[in-house]
């Protein structure tokens, strides 16, 4: 089964700490209360350390992880990515 999203319901959680500058894209599922984050390894020049078989959105980038809620809190999107770039070893 395909997931949908609805693209009404993006937000562009970013790293600017530390000389970095990353930004991923969480979107909201259709039918479902989870949010998708995306990451464009491509457009940083980071191998992809997800799976093969992960979902990708062109221009977004790959599925990195998933916060399973009906709305999501800028700050802690923030975190999330952030606590992924760490154990991603990425920052």
């Amino acid at each position: 089964m395909d997931i949908l999203y609805d693209i009404k319901y993006h937000l562009h959680l970013g790293y600017y700490e530390d000389n970095f500058d990353y930004e991923a894209t969480a979107f909201k599922r259709q039918l479902k209360d989870v949010w998708d984050i995306f990451f464009d390894f491509k457009g940083y020049g980071i191998k992809n350390i997800t799976s093969k078989n992960e979902l990708t959105l062109d221009p977004f980038g790959t599925r990195i992880f998933s916060i399973d809620n009906k709305e999501i809190d800028y700050n802690f999107g923030v975190q999330q990515f952030k606590q992924w770039l760490s154990s991603n070893k990425i920052i």
